[in-house]
């Protein structure tokens, strides 16, 4: 919104003007007629020659001083009205730009057998900006702590002080064809362009590039979804067999009063799986043959479970490799979250097969990001105020590929504005 100051401003400087220009010679035209007047009263012997020319000379000076102020009084006017017209242009701008982003404070404890026990501080800093130059277009920018490494925005405490690294996060256009259909190219970010129930195939920090569409429609059923895409994922100058991944995945989100729920079936596949092996490895997978994934991913809850306003859901993941020769090929994760005011509790079971799913998309804290593992997962946090958590994340894994357990213990402070 602009402030009626400004506009108020710019229309009383625009009248001014017109007044000037439309009667420039209404007080001209009085020292017109008092000079005839004093000029009727030297003729009839009214007035002396002295006091003739002193009068005549007082209104001739006048003519000057009013002619001088009329142009300053233009000058000045026109001054403001560019003052003003450059504050709604700014304005204009503004509210076409919005900034978004959080800081996050993290002690991280970890505990692996049969002798690995770290402990870490550790900081994230995120910053966007998002810009609408038109409802139908969206471009969007972010910066992010963190190094190279595309499922963390972590650093951690250390190295004698040392500055840390910010980098691309992402970067991104979206054009918005009508209310049905949309499209993104870039270093996106896909949560409305892929639905998925839980990090269990796909880390939060990730942010693919490529090329993404949706489509949606809404019936009585709910909103029935579309989504599919190419995202590239690697390139080197040295190979043509570059491996990139295509998805296609149908959904529907379906409701009542109480009651709320989305269930959506994907298809993944990864394309010249010979590069995979060493573009896409992060030591657990033993076979690189992704071609041919499927998943399915639900949610279904109610908004007021006891009717004090505890909103609670059950959620899952299934996935299975149809292209691996190998049996470790599935993978699902089954959880129960519940919130209330300020409090929210999350809890879930994830077992992924060494084979289900390549090894460097998985969240990253479920036993450092491998597959092969089974485990835990309690989340409890608690909004101090508006946009400042708390939170308490609580890992039990165990790997079946190293035969190993791991216990991981997150405390978060995160500010988001």
């Amino acid at each position: 919104m602009l402030d009626k100051n400004i506009l108020s401003k710019v229309f009383n400087c625009l009248l001014i003007l017109l007044f000037l220009n439309i009667f420039p010679n209404q007080v001209l035209a009085t020292n017109s007629a008092m000079a005839e007047l004093i000029n009727i009263l030297y003729k009839k012997g009214s007035i002396s020659e002295d006091e003739f020319q002193l009068l005549k000379n007082a209104t001739m000076a006048d003519q000057e001083q009013t002619t001088a102020a009329r142009a300053e009084i233009k000058k000045d006017v026109k001054n403001e009205t560019n003052v003003a017209t450059k504050s709604i242009d700014a304005a204009s701008w503004a509210s076409k730009i919005s900034l978004k982003g959080d800081a996050r404070m993290r002690y991280s404890g970890k505990k692996e057998e049969p002798n690995i026990n770290r402990d870490r501080g550790r900081v994230r800093y995120r910053l966007g900006v998002i810009a609408q130059p038109t409802s139908d277009w969206e471009v969007g920018a972010g910066l992010a702590s963190g190094t190279d490494d595309l499922r963390s925005t972590n650093q951690t405490f250390g190295d004698t002080f040392s500055t840390k690294g910010i980098h691309l996060d992402y970067a991104y256009t979206q054009y918005k064809f009508n209310d049905s259909i949309k499209a993104v190219a870039g270093k996106l970010k896909y949560s409305s362009y892929l639905y998925t129930a839980s990090d269990l195939l796909w880390d939060g920090d990730i942010n693919p590039e490529g090329f993404s569409t949706n489509f949606n429609h809404k019936s009585e059923l709910g909103t029935t979804f579309f989504n599919s895409g190419v995202w590239v994922v690697a390139e080197s100058s040295t190979t043509n067999n570059d491996p990139f991944m295509v998805y296609a995945q149908l959904g529907q989100n379906f409701g009542s009063e109480n009651l709320f729920g989305t269930l959506a079936g994907t298809y993944y596949s990864f394309e010249d799986n010979t590069a995979l092996g060493s573009f896409l490895t992060d030591g657990s997978n033993s076979d690189y043959h992704f071609g041919g994934i499927y998943a399915l991913s639900g949610e279904v809850g109610l908004k007021n479970l006891f009717g004090n306003g505890t909103k609670a859901s059950i959620y899952t993941d299934w996935v299975t490799n149809g292209d691996t020769s190998t049996d470790a090929d599935n993978g699902y994760l089954v959880g129960v979250k519940a919130s209330n005011g300020a409090w929210s509790l999350n809890y879930s079971y994830a077992d992924l097969e060494q084979n289900a799913w390549p090894d460097i998309f998985a969240d990253s804290d479920r036993f450092d990001g491998l597959t092969g593992i089974r485990g835990h997962e309690i989340v409890l946090s608690y909004n101090i105020m508006k946009n400042v958590v708390l939170a308490v994340d609580y890992y039990i894994m165990e790997s079946k590929v190293l035969n190993e357990d791991q216990r991981l213990l997150q405390l978060d402070l995160n500010v988001k504005f």
